[in-house]
């Protein structure tokens, strides 16, 4: 049993309870009008990640955007997205930030939650040399100069069938590669530099700031960054909710989604901002950020077209069985 489907089976089976509670729930307050602004859940607890995929939430938090929706928000670090969804489901936690796959799979099994907000977007179309927010780097002196490379390699991911190991098949495939000759293997983000070095892996995919910061140091290269062809500005991330909390909360949700989106757009493209608020929120050094590359957030909601690209990638690489539509996935803030 792979890493992943052992992640799947625990958030199905803590779920699932969850679920069946919500759902009664929901059945016997169905008649019950839409609570009124003032008496909405204004305090919030959100799930997000302590990297830089994270920097969006701290940018709103820091520059007051949540305090001027009048909004309380406090993030919690995920321990993984997986994770995140049964803390939605028993109401540990308000909204979380996942991966856009890792929530489609989660709508896949059952599970009532919607995207409330876009968080990260695909900042490039994957073309040659650009860097992004993740990359597959090998070695410096690597002979593997292209995506074709890594076909017969064995390439380290954070995870089998998660949106990183599909854009790199779907790359290496545009390519004229066969994504399905490469050995896929799940190592710990924190070593995928080391791991590379010594020879467990040939490729890995590190994040950022380690990407860039190893590639500077000489320790290895970029191969191609982990952006599917063609999927610029697609939601890479996104913030999560329940069904059941933004039926009860629209007001609040759409606070949410307006306080993050003004933040994108204050950060996107504000070097400056950015470094500032990854240093004070999340503790990252001047050094660490020199290189980095800061990615894009989403300043827009998400439109089903977009959700439709990612979900014709999955069902073509088998992480779902069928595509959904994209309506369904997305929260109706209007």
């Amino acid at each position: 049993m792979t890493k992943t489907s052992s992640k799947a089976r625990r958030v199905t089976a803590a779920a699932a309870g969850l679920a069946l509670a919500l759902s009664l729930g929901a059945c016997a307050s169905s008649g019950d009008a839409t609570p009124a602004a003032a008496e909405q859940v204004k305090d919030l607890k959100v799930g997000a990640t302590p990297t830089l995929s994270g920097l969006g939430l701290r940018i709103a938090i820091s520059q007051g955007n949540f305090t001027s929706d009048g909004l309380k928000v406090t993030p919690v670090v995920n321990k993984s997205a997986n994770d995140a969804v049964p803390q939605l489901l028993s109401g540990e936690l308000q909204v979380a930030q996942m991966d856009t796959i890792t929530f489609m799979q989660a709508r896949s099994q059952g599970l009532p939650v919607k995207i409330i907000a876009v968080n990260g977007e695909q900042s490039t179309n994957g073309e040659n040399g650009a860097m992004s927010a993740a990359g597959v780097v090998t070695k410096a002196d690597s002979a593997i100069s292209s995506p074709t490379g890594l076909v017969g390699q064995k390439v380290g991911v954070p995870a089998i069938k998660t949106q990183t190991w599909m854009n790199i098949r779907a790359f290496v495939d545009a390519a004229g590669g066969d994504s399905s000759k490469i050995e896929f293997v799940e190592v710990p983000s924190a070593q995928t530099i080391d791991l590379v070095m010594q020879g467990t892996v040939v490729a890995s995919t590190p994040a950022e700031p380690l990407m860039s910061s190893s590639i500077a140091a000489g320790k290895v290269k970029l191969v191609h960054n982990t952006d599917a062809p063609g999927n610029k500005g697609v939601p890479s991330s996104v913030y999560v909710a329940t069904e059941e909390f933004i039926a009860k909360n629209p007001n609040t949700v759409k606070n949410f989604a307006d306080s993050v989106y003004a933040a994108a757009k204050e950060v996107n493209g504000n070097r400056e901002l950015a470094s500032k608020v990854a240093q004070s929120e999340l503790k990252y050094t001047p050094e660490q950020l020199n290189n980095a590359f800061f990615q894009t957030f989403g300043a827009a909601a998400a439109t089903p077209a977009q959700i439709d690209k990612i979900s014709d990638l999955a069902v073509k690489y088998g992480i779902l069985t069928d595509k959904p539509k994209a309506e369904d996935l997305l929260a109706d803030l209007k």
